[in-house]
């Protein structure tokens, strides 16, 4: 899916290093809080936003020429 976003690798990348974990998350801790929410372990959650982002919600995002710097430097 990010193919066809210009400049996605820059994206992932830099998500990646910056992330409070230093690491993206995996298909199976998507699918985790999937269940999760869809269990009645979360009957008394309501109105909530539930990030599964290792922490990168909580960093804010540099502009598209300072990722492609960041990148350039790592190449």
């Amino acid at each position: 899916a990010g193919a066809g976003i210009s400049d996605a690798r820059h994206m992932f990348s830099y998500q990646q290093r910056n992330s409070p974990l230093r690491r993206t998350v995996t298909i199976d801790e998507v699918g985790g809080s999937a269940l999760y929410l869809l269990s009645d372990l979360s009957s008394g959650v309501t109105g909530e936003i539930h990030y599964v982002d290792s922490g990168y919600h909580i960093v804010s995002m540099p502009t598209l020429d300072e990722l492609k710097q960041s990148d350039g430097a790592r190449e």
